[in-house]
């Protein structure tokens, strides 16, 4: 494997910390090649929607069960995501956080367990709003970026089961997840399975 170039984060807003304190990650070819392909999809999507530019950061791998998040204008991926089938869900995902203005704290949670319900509606919102990011801005059809997000979940909901992997903060398992992404494209073709 070639080492091309390190991609390191400038920035690291609080909450983050724990995730970026690997500094510079080093990248192969083909992780460089996918990371530009996922700048080109964010580039896309923002111009589409009429935001300003999201820079896509690369993180060494933690433990911490992240593959990535969206913060303040800025996706900060697990280096481990640049090979994983997952890549193209999880940028997608994250960038709608942005399109749908995610930056903000969940208004009126005046507990843990309200905030717990409007971060995990916010997760499920993103969810379906990736299927739109990749119709309009990858030019995927309807079923086809369905499918990809699905897909994605039920691998997530595998590895869960299989692993008894904890969930992310803010996330139901992946099978309600994937429920509700199914529940809201009915005619897409794609079944729970």
């Amino acid at each position: 494997m070639s080492v091309r170039f390190e991609r390191c984060a400038r920035w690291a807003p609080p909450l983050l910390l724990g995730f970026i304190l690997g500094g510079c990650v080093s990248l192969t070819t083909q992780q460089e090649q996918r990371l530009g392909g996922m700048q080109h999809l964010a580039d896309r999507a923002t111009a589409i929607y009429r935001l300003p530019s999201v820079r896509i950061s690369v993180q060494a791998a933690t433990n911490l069960n992240i593959g990535g998040v969206y913060r303040q204008g800025n996706i900060f991926l697990n280096v481990r995501m640049l090979d994983s089938p997952n890549l193209t869900k999880l940028v997608a995902h994250e960038l709608a956080h942005y399109v749908l203005g995610h930056d903000s704290i969940i208004p009126q949670a005046v507990s843990q367990a309200e905030w717990q319900r409007g971060q995990e509606q916010r997760e499920l919102d993103a969810n379906a709003k990736a299927v739109e990011i990749l119709v309009r801005a990858d030019g995927m059809t309807e079923p086809e970026a369905v499918k990809l997000v699905a897909d994605a979940l039920r691998r997530s909901r595998d590895a869960q089961a299989r692993n008894n992997l904890p969930l992310t903060s803010g996330h139901l398992p992946a099978s309600a997840e994937l429920a509700d992404l199914l529940v809201r494209y009915p005619n897409a073709g794609v079944t729970l399975r």
